[in-house]
């Protein structure tokens, strides 16, 4: 359950973490012309209150997607969650609904925040040329309605569904992965317990 838990508040922070960088890095300097162009292009991309809506109208349906497909990530992992827990399907509608409702105003909290560090990458990553191509498409209609559409389609049911596919995968080569990390920072001295563990 906790796994469900950690992956659906992972898939519901995806368009998040999908594009903002995982660590700070260092302020370069961005070219002002290039920084508005991007700016305009953003407004498009991230509408204010994108975040708000995308949990109050799609995280119920992207859960349910996870769930629907939870039989094909981990066979008969559904069945044995509700032998283990009566009450499993009542918890999940709950917790979707409790989820949705908490994620919305905290990524919107972040939406100032993803529209700088989204500006700024689009102005570094694209010309001057390309972001007034850019800006001449949102100004269309097909423009406008892909801008509304591209937040939400990270976490469409349909890729959400694929992914979860995917899973079976992932949970197969996670060993040989970790088998190489260990063997990588072999070198490195064992990181610290946590504080009250017992040596």
């Amino acid at each position: 359950m906790k796994a469900l838990i950690l992956a659906a508040a992972l898939l519901g922070a995806a368009p998040v973490l999908a594009q903002t960088p995982a660590a700070p890095a260092a302020v370069q300097p961005i070219d002002p012309a290039r920084l508005a162009l991007a700016e305009k292009s953003v407004a498009v991309l991230v509408p204010q209150g994108v975040y708000m809506r995308l949990m109050r109208q799609q995280f119920p349906a992207m859960m349910d997607a996870m769930l629907a497909n939870m039989e094909t990530a981990v066979p008969g992992g559904r069945e044995k969650a509700r032998a283990a827990d009566p009450a499993f399907d009542e918890r999940m509608r709950i917790m979707t609904r409790v989820m949705g409702e908490e994620l919305g105003p905290l990524m919107g909290r972040m939406e100032p925040s993803l529209r700088i560090g989204m500006a700024r990458a689009l102005a570094k990553r694209f010309d001057a040329r390309q972001l007034n191509d850019l800006n001449a498409f949102f100004a269309t209609p097909s423009g406008q309605a892909f801008g509304e559409q591209f937040i939400s389609l990270f976490a469409d049911p349909e890729i959400m569904g694929e992914m979860m596919k995917a899973m079976p995968m992932m949970l197969q080569e996670m060993p040989r992965i970790m088998k190489k990390v260990e063997a990588a920072t072999v070198h490195l001295p064992k990181p610290p317990k946590p504080k009250g563990e017992n040596e």
